[in-house]
C-alpha cells in the first residue's frame, strides 16, 4: 500500500497502512487528528460501558440470587442451574482463572469479575424460559411497564458489539448516530436498574461532549 500523501512515515509505521487507511480516506492530511478523536471517543465510551456493565451484571446476579432458596449454593457454582453448556464452560474458565491467581475457594464476586459483558446476555430466546421468565423480568424495577425482552436483547447486543469494537481499537468515527444511540440505550437501561446511578453517569460521562468535537 503506498504511503498516503501528507502522512508522515512514522505514523504509517506506527499504525500500519491498513489501520491508517480508513482515516486517510475520511480525512486526508488530517487523518492523525481524526485517529486521535476516535481514540478519545473510544476511551470516553468505554468508561460508560464499564459503568453500565457493572450495573447490568450485578442486576442479573442479584435477581437470580434473590429467587433462590435460602442456603442454596450460589447459582454460578451450582452445576444443576439451567445454563447452556457454553455458558457453563465460561463459568468454569472464570473459576479456573481465579484459582490460578492463588485463590483456593473463589467467591461469587471474584468469578463475576472474570466474566465478560457478553456472558450476561441472558435476554436471548434461548434463555427466555430458564432465565428471563423466572428471574430477570424483575431485574428492571424502574422500567415503565413490562420490559420487552427482545428489545432489551437487541439493545444489549448492540452495546456488546460496540464495546468489542472499541476494545480492539477499531474505527468508530463513521458511526456518530449509532454511538449516540448506544449512549442513550445504556443510560435508559441503567435508569431502569438504578436511576440514581444512571443520573450520575449522565452527569459524569464525557462521551456526549467528545462526540460534539468530531473533527
Amino acid at each position: 500500500m503506498p504511503q498516503p500523501l501528507g502522512t508522515p512515515q512514522w505514523v504509517t509505521t506506527w499504525l500500519s497502512p491498513a489501520r491508517l487507511a480508513p482515516y486517510v480516506r475520511a480525512a486526508g492530511d488530517e487523518a492523525l487528528e481524526l485517529y486521535r478523536w476516535n481514540c478519545q471517543t473510544s476511551s470516553a465510551l468505554f468508561e460508560l460501558v464499564g459503568w453500565f456493565e457493572v450495573a447490568w451484571r450485578n442486576a442479573v446476579d442479584s435477581s437470580v440470587t434473590a429467587r433462590r432458596r435460602s442456603g442454596q449454593i450460589h447459582w454460578l457454582f451450582d452445576q444443576a442451574f439451567p445454563v447452556q453448556p457454553a455458558t457453563r464452560a465460561k463459568i468454569e474458565r472464570a473459576i479456573d482463572n481465579v484459582r490460578r491467581g492463588g485463590v483456593a475457594q473463589p467467591t461469587p464476586g471474584q468469578v463475576i469479575a472474570e466474566l465478560s459483558l457478553g456472558f450476561w446476555r441472558f435476554t436471548t430466546n434461548g434463555y427466555r424460559n430458564t432465565m428471563w421468565a423466572p428471574y430477570l423480568k424483575s431485574a428492571f424495577p424502574h422500567a415503565p411497564g413490562r420490559p420487552d425482552r427482545s428489545l432489551i436483547d437487541e439493545q444489549l447486543l448492540a452495546i456488546i458489539r460496540i464495546r468489542n469494537r472499541i476494545a480492539h481499537h477499531e474505527p468508530v468515527f463513521s458511526r456518530p448516530s449509532e454511538l449516540r444511540q448506544r449512549v442513550d440505550d445504556m443510560l435508559r437501561l441503567g435508569a431502569w436498574i438504578n436511576p440514581n446511578a444512571a443520573a450520575w453517569w449522565r452527569e459524569q460521562t464525557t462521551i456526549v461532549e467528545v462526540l460534539r468535537r468530531r473533527p
